[in-house]
């Protein structure tokens, strides 16, 4: 874990950057009717010009867009935090503000309507650590023109124009334990993950969607970055940047 010190000058830091990015109108609605399997959209997919959308998403869904971070990173959030849904929509004064600085936007949006209060912890954990392996990545770079985006159909993952930082983060999901990039690689990319499952294996069908057992997935999933992406998952003991929330309320309707 980090000093306390540390701590209190980092979080004065994030509080003065949060404090310089603010966006210039923005709205929060509850959702009282999401649709079946609602899902937080990527903040990449729901940024369009300095516009920033979100629709039937939860206060863990915010906060793991704004602070970039897996749901087993956060803690401390209240029950409601992953049962109330919210609409969002909100727009900065620079149409061409960087994914960055809208994060931080999101981020003070976030302290200002929830009265959100966090802390940051860093701990060793096991985990993974994603390499090159020895023939070199198989990643397509995107084209400039190319909106970012990931898409699901069956056992088929889509991603457009996805940083490393993006696959990392869907591996993480997947192992349900921290991932790093160690690949070194800098640009956005277009691939496709396959999951499928070998002949007669059964699957579960979860919300309209087959899945099989978690440890199986993973166990494809590491053999498809490793055959159809060519990189490798090490495991190691990697260091972890954990969210605590000391304070969140429900914000005031618009």
């Amino acid at each position: 874990m980090v000093g306390a010190g540390v701590q209190t000058a980092s979080a004065q830091a994030e509080a003065q950057a949060r404090a310089r990015a603010m966006f210039e109108v923005a709205t929060i609605k509850p959702n009282r009717n999401p649709p079946s399997g609602a899902r937080a959209i990527s903040l990449g997919a729901g940024l369009s010009h300095g516009r920033l959308t979100f629709e039937a998403v939860t206060l863990r869904d915010l906060i793991q867009q704004a602070y970039d971070l897996p749901r087993d990173q956060i803690s401390g959030c209240p029950a409601w935090c992953d049962s109330d849904r919210f609409d969002l929509v909100a727009k900065a004064e620079d149409p061409n503000a960087t994914k960055e600085q809208v994060m931080l936007m999101l981020q003070a949006l976030l302290a200002d309507r929830f009265q959100l209060i966090t802390q940051h912890e860093t701990k060793d954990r096991a985990g993974y650590a994603l390499i090159v392996g020895k023939n070199g990545s198989k990643l397509k770079l995107a084209g400039e023109d190319e909106a970012l985006g990931f898409a699901t159909a069956g056992y088929l993952r889509t991603f457009r124009k996805m940083p490393i930082a993006g696959l990392v983060s869907f591996i993480a999901g997947m192992a349900r334990q921290p991932v790093v990039d160690m690949t070194g690689l800098k640009g956005s990319y277009d691939f496709m993950i396959d999951l499928t499952p070998p002949e007669n294996t059964p699957p579960v069908v979860v919300e309209g969607i087959p899945r099989s057992d978690p440890a199986d997935a993973f166990d494809r999933l590491r053999e498809a970055v490793e055959d159809q992406l060519g990189f490798k998952l090490e495991p190691q003991r990697v260091a972890v940047e954990n969210l605590i929330i000391e304070k969140a309320e429900r914000p005031s309707e618009n």
